[in-house]
C-alpha cells in the first residue's frame, strides 16, 4: 500500500513538470546609430558638392602637373598621399601655400608662397585654425572625419582680423581637407571655385623653443 502511494505520487508530481511551460528566450538585437560628422550640420549644400567633388578635381590638376613639377613636390601635391593619425598638436606652424591652376589648355601650374605662420588651438567650438601672416589671412575650423578633418572658414579681410566665420559672407567661405603627408606634415587642400583650381596649405609645426608661450 506505501509503495503505491509513493507511486501515485510521483506521478502526479512528473505531470506537473510536465504541464509547465518552456523557459521563454528573449533575443535582444543591438543596432549601433552612428554620428554624423560635425562639420554636416554647418555646411552649405552648395559646399558640400564642392567638398564632394574635391577629391576628383584634385586628381585631374594632379594628373595635369609636368613629372618635374609632381617629384619636386611630392606627397603634398600627391591626392593619394593621405596617412592615417591625423592629429595635430596645438601651436605655432608654418604654412606655405601651394596654389594649383589648369588653363583652358595646356599643363597645370604651380606657384608656391613664401612660409607664413598658422596657429591651431583647441577651443570649446573645437580644432580652431588661423592663418596668422602673409596673403589671404583664413580662420576656421577642422573637424574630424575618419584619417581626415573637414575644414570650415573664411578668408578674412585682413591678417590679425578673425572675426569672420564659416557662412557670414557666402562669397568668403572656404572648405577643404586636413590630412597627415609624413611625421610632423601636414596638408589643408581648400577647393577652388570649380575644379581648375585647388590650394594647398603645407603645415609643419614651429619648433618647440620658438613656440609662443602659452
Amino acid at each position: 500500500m506505501y509503495r503505491r502511494i509513493v507511486t501515485l505520487m510521483l506521478c502526479a508530481m512528473l505531470g506537473a513538470c510536465a504541464t509547465k511551460a518552456p523557459p521563454r528566450v528573449v533575443l535582444i538585437s543591438t543596432v549601433t546609430v552612428e554620428e554624423p560628422p560635425a562639420w554636416r550640420a554647418s555646411i552649405s549644400p552648395e559646399d558640400e558638392t564642392r567638398l564632394e567633388g574635391l577629391r576628383k578635381s584634385w586628381t585631374g590638376l594632379h594628373a595635369k602637373l609636368s613629372p618635374r613639377v609632381r617629384t619636386a613636390q611630392g606627397k603634398l601635391v600627391d591626392p593619394a598621399a593621405g596617412l592615417d593619425l591625423p592629429s595635430l598638436t596645438p601651436g605655432s606652424y608654418r604654412c606655405r601655400v601651394v596654389r594649383l591652376r589648369t588653363p583652358p589648355r595646356g599643363s597645370a601650374t604651380v606657384r608656391s608662397s613664401t612660409s607664413d605662420y598658422c596657429f591651431i588651438s583647441g577651443t570649446a567650438d573645437g580644432i580652431a585654425f588661423v592663418k596668422q601672416t602673409g596673403s589671404d589671412p583664413a580662420a576656421g575650423y577642422f573637424y574630424p572625419d575618419g584619417k581626415r578633418y573637414v575644414f570650415l572658414g573664411a578668408r578674412q579681410r585682413r591678417p590679425g582680423d578673425n572675426s569672420l566665420g564659416y557662412g557670414n559672407e557666402p562669397a568668403r567661405d572656404m572648405v577643404g581637407v586636413v590630412e597627415r603627408v609624413g611625421g610632423f606634415r601636414w596638408r589643408l587642400a581648400v577647393a577652388g571655385a570649380d575644379s581648375r583650381q585647388l590650394d594647398i596649405y603645407e603645415l609643419t609645426p614651429v619648433p618647440a623653443d620658438q613656440q609662443p608661450r602659452g
